[in-house]
C-alpha cells in the first residue's frame, strides 16, 4: 500500500514537472513570437489583427503632412516670409532635409507614398492618366498599417490610398478607418462642393464623402479647416485607445483655385505692398543659405528671376497674399492637431512629417481672368492661378516648376518631428531621399514586415528605404549612395543627368551647382552616357 502510494506521488510529481515545462515552452514561444514583425502576407484590407511585435505605446503614432504645388522655400523654416509657427516649431524641435524628392505632380508622387514604389512600377506611368487607379501589384501604406493594428484616418484628397479602386468611396472606406474628402480630378473649391455643371468636361464635379458615404460639405466652410477640424476629433475620439494612429492629411492648398478666407489674406497684401517678388526671392535664399539648406555661393536662376506674372501682373500682389494665407492656413491646422494629440496624450510618440507633393506651379488652368467689380479676390467666387512669377518665388531658389524634373518640379521640403525618437534637435540631414522612403520608414516603426503577397496578390519589392536611422542620428557611410530616376532624369549621388530634352542632355554636380546653372555634359560625356544607362534600367514600364 505504501508502495501504491509513493508511486502516485512520483506520477503526480512528473506530471506536474511536465505541465510547468509545457507552460514554460509556450510562453518562450509567445516571447519570441512578440520579437518577430508581423508578416502581412495574404491579410485582408479590413482585419484588425494586430502586429504584437508593436502593440502597446512603443509604436509611434504617425501623421502625414501633405502640401499641394507647395514650394521649396514657402514655410518660414525653409526660407519663406510666411507665418509658419507650428511647422516652424517641428523643424526647430526636430529634422530637415535639404534633398528630398517627389515625383513632379500629385498621381505620380501620391502613389510613390503610398505604396513605397517608383510610380511607373505601381500604374502611374510617363504620359498615363495622374488618375488612374493603381495596379494590381502593390499595397498601401495605410493597408497595411491597419491590417497590423493601426487606427487609420485619410482625409483631404483620397488618392492612392488603396491599391483597389480609390475612385469607390466604400471601397477606401475599407482602407482606413475614418475618411472625410473628395475623390475626383475636376478643378476644385475650397468653400463649396463643385457641381458637375461648374467645368466643361468634368461631369463628377468633387463630391465629398465620409466614411464612405456622399457627405453634404458645409457652403462657406473652408476646405483646409474642414481637414483638420476632422483630425482633431478623429484624435481626441481615439483617447481611450492604445491602438497607435496614423494619419494622412492631405491638404488641397495651395493648389490653385487660389482662395483664402479675406483675415487670412489681410495681413498679407499689406507686407507684399512693401516688398518686390525679386528681393523676397533673395531674401529667402539667404535664410536658406545661413541656414545650411543650400550652399553658399548659390545664386539665384535668371530664368526664375525674371519670370512672368500671372495675367501681365493683373492681382500680383493680391494672388501672392491669398497664397500665404493658404500656406498659413496648413500651418493653423497643423497647431490644432497638436493640441488635440497634446489632449489625449499622444503627443510625445507622434512622429510627424510634412512635405509637399510636387514643386509650385506655373500653370494658369482655369483661371477666369479678371475678377467681377465688388467681388474680394479669393472668395469662392473667384479662380486665379498663381502663374510663373509667384511660382518662382514659391520654388526659391531652384529653376522651373511642377511637372518638370528640375530641381523646381521635385525638390520638397521634408519636416519631421518625433520628441520620443528623433535625435538632436534642430539637424538638417543631406541624405539623399525620396518620397517612396516613407513607406518603408512608416513600417519600420510600426514593427510591420512588407509582404511579398497581400488579398492573393504578389506585390513587388519596395523601391523606397527608411529613413529611420536618420531620425534616431545612427546613419552610417553605408548609406551614403544611391541613385534615384524619375521620368526624365537620375540623380547618381551628387550628379543629376536631367533629359528634358533628350537631344541636349544636361549634366550638374549637385554639391557644387545645386541650381543647375553650369551643364557639364560636354566636360563629362562618359558620365552622362553611364547616367542614361542607369536611368534606362530604371525606368521600366
Amino acid at each position: 500500500m505504501k508502495k501504491s502510494n509513493t508511486m502516485n506521488r512520483i506520477g503526480k510529481t512528473i506530471l506536474y514537472a511536465a505541465l510547468l515545462c509545457m507552460a514554460f515552452c509556450i510562453s518562450v514561444a509567445t516571447a519570441a513570437e512578440d520579437q518577430r514583425p508581423h508578416q502581412a502576407n495574404d491579410m485582408p484590407a479590413n482585419s484588425q489583427t494586430e502586429s504584437r511585435s508593436g502593440a502597446g505605446p512603443d509604436r509611434p503614432n504617425i501623421i502625414v503632412v501633405m502640401a499641394d504645388d507647395m514650394g521649396f522655400s514657402d514655410l518660414g523654416c525653409y526660407g519663406g516670409e510666411i507665418k509658419t509657427p507650428a511647422i516652424d516649431r517641428l523643424a526647430s524641435e526636430g529634422l530637415r532635409f535639404s534633398q528630398f524628392y517627389n515625383c513632379a505632380i500629385c498621381g505620380p508622387s501620391r502613389a510613390s507614398l503610398m505604396t513605397g514604389c517608383y510610380p511607373w512600377e505601381v500604374g502611374q506611368a510617363p504620359g498615363q492618366s495622374i488618375f488612374k487607379n493603381l495596379t494590381r501589384n502593390c499595397v498601401t501604406v495605410m493597408q497595411l498599417l491597419k491590417a497590423n493594428g493601426y487606427e487609420t484616418c485619410a482625409v483631404g484628397r483620397l488618392d492612392m490610398v488603396t491599391a483597389d479602386d480609390w475612385h469607390d468611396p466604400a471601397q477606401v472606406a475599407r482602407a482606413a478607418d475614418r475618411v472625410l474628402g473628395s475623390a475626383s480630378g475636376s478643378p476644385g473649391n475650397y468653400f463649396k462642393e463643385v457641381k458637375g455643371t461648374d467645368f466643361p468636361g468634368y461631369p463628377k464635379g468633387t463630391p465629398w464623402f465620409k466614411d464612405g458615404k456622399k457627405w453634404d460639405r458645409p457652403a462657406g466652410e473652408y476646405s483646409t479647416d474642414l481637414i483638420s477640424d476632422f483630425v482633431a476629433d478623429f484624435i481626441e475620439g481615439s483617447a481611450a485607445s492604445d491602438k497607435p494612429l496614423f494619419i494622412y492629411m492631405s491638404h488641397y492648398a495651395p493648389h490653385w483655385p487660389l482662395q483664402a478666407k479675406e483675415k487670412d489674406i489681410a495681413p498679407y497684401r499689406e507686407l507684399y505692398k512693401k516688398q518686390d517678388r525679386k528681393t523676397l526671392m533673395q531674401a529667402r535664399l539667404q535664410r536658406q543659405i545661413d541656414a545650411g539648406l543650400i550652399p553658399a555661393g548659390t545664386t539665384l536662376h535668371d530664368s526664375m528671376v525674371s519670370a512672368n506674372p500671372a495675367a501681365d501682373g493683373y492681382l500680383a500682389i493680391e494672388r501672392m497674399a491669398i497664397h500665404a494665407a493658404m500656406i498659413e492656413s496648413i500651418d493653423r491646422g497643423l497647431a490644432d492637431t497638436m493640441a488635440a494629440l497634446k489632449k489625449a496624450g499622444k503627443l510625445d510618440n507622434t512622429l510627424i512629417l510634412v512635405l509637399s507633393d510636387n514643386g509650385a506651379s506655373a500653370q494658369m488652368c482655369f483661371d477666369k481672368g479678371r475678377v467681377p467689380n465688388g467681388v474680394q479676390p479669393g472668395s469662392m467666387d473667384t479662380f486665379l492661378n498663381h502663374g510663373p512669377a509667384l511660382a518662382a518665388l514659391s520654388n526659391t531658389p531652384f529653376r522651373n516648376y511642377k511637372t518638370t524634373d528640375y530641381e523646381g518640379g521635385i525638390a520638397s521640403p521634408l519636416v519631421a518631428w518625433w520628441p520620443r525618437g528623433l535625435k538632436g534637435k534642430g539637424r538638417i540631414s543631406h541624405r539623399l531621399s525620396h518620397i517612396a522612403d516613407i513607406m518603408p520608414t512608416c513600417l519600420e516603426l510600426g514593427g510591420v514586415s512588407y509582404p511579398s503577397q497581400f488579398q492573393g496578390r504578389n506585390v513587388i519589392p519596395l523601391a523606397g528605404k527608411s529613413f529611420v536611422p536618420v531620425l534616431r542620428g545612427t546613419e552610417g557611410d553605408q548609406d551614403a549612395h544611391r541613385v534615384i530616376a524619375f521620368p526624365k532624369a537620375v540623380r547618381d549621388d551628387d550628379w543629376k543627368l536631367i533629359m528634358q530634352n533628350k537631344a541636349r542632355p544636361e549634366l550638374y554636380h549637385i554639391s557644387q551647382d545645386r541650381n543647375g546653372k553650369k551643364n557639364l555634359a560636354a566636360e563629362f560625356p562618359e558620365r552622362v552616357q553611364k547616367m542614361k544607362q542607369l536611368h534606362a534600367k530604371i525606368l521600366t514600364y
